[in-house]
């Protein structure tokens, strides 16, 4: 997060939330790492009242976690949430995506093709961050073209702990080309008409992520799983 003062929007806390969230997905705070007032009201140039009401809003998306006494931090998974947070996501995606296709199918596809073009181009040129803002960009699509407030809605409520996890996750090469052969493959079939083939893709996709969460796993004792 760079130390820029932020210009002050429509309301001061929902700007620092913002800045608070995109530093978080972007992996500029570790998954547990303590959100100190003081050091956030410094590096946004703002007092500590809107900070502490940003942090609360991002205390309800389950980003960040209060404890009384000791402030706020960054969320930690468990065992638990990661095989729910898997499961939410196959459910909503899968619901997103045969909507986007019913009501919008060549705006979907338009949508998914620009996406991927970028990917590749970003990731020949190894620029990591972009890359991801792009993945998160490609599933997002789903619930754009859905057109159901209703669904994009309970979507975010996860939205942006998935990003920080993709980004915890995706670092390196590896990951990344079988990320982008897994989001060409999802296009790939569905511009060929291939819908279930498009879904098995992506419930694919999204269950490896459960078993590579392990890595981010932090059992009640505080060590990782």
């Amino acid at each position: 997060m760079d130390s820029t003062t932020i210009k002050r929007p429509a309301a001061l806390s929902e700007g620092a939330a913002d800045a608070i969230r995109k530093a978080i997905i972007q992996g500029e705070f570790g998954l547990g790492e303590a959100l100190p007032e003081a050091q956030l009201t410094r590096r946004l140039g703002i007092s500590k009242t809107p900070i502490r009401e940003g942090l609360t809003l991002l205390s309800k998306e389950g980003l960040v976690t209060s404890f009384p006494q000791r402030g706020f931090f960054v969320f930690t998974l468990k065992r638990e949430s990661v095989t729910q947070l898997c499961d939410f996501r196959h459910a909503m995606e899968t619901i997103a995506l045969d909507m986007a296709l019913r009501h919008n199918r060549e705006g979907l596809i338009d949508d998914l093709e620009g996406i991927c073009a970028e990917m590749r181009a970003v990731h020949e040129k190894g620029d990591f961050k972009r890359y991801l803002e792009l993945d998160t960009a490609f599933h997002a699509a789903f619930f754009k073209r859905a057109e159901n407030p209703y669904v994009k809605a309970s979507y975010q409520m996860a939205a942006s702990k998935v990003a920080t996890i993709r980004t915890h996750l995706s670092r390196g090469h590896l990951r990344t080309d079988l990320s982008l052969a897994e989001h060409t493959g999802i296009l790939h079939a569905l511009k060929e008409g291939e819908d279930r083939k498009a879904r098995a893709v992506l419930k694919k996709q999204i269950f490896r992520g459960e078993q590579v969460y392990e890595e981010l796993i932090t059992e009640p004792n505080g060590k990782a799983g």
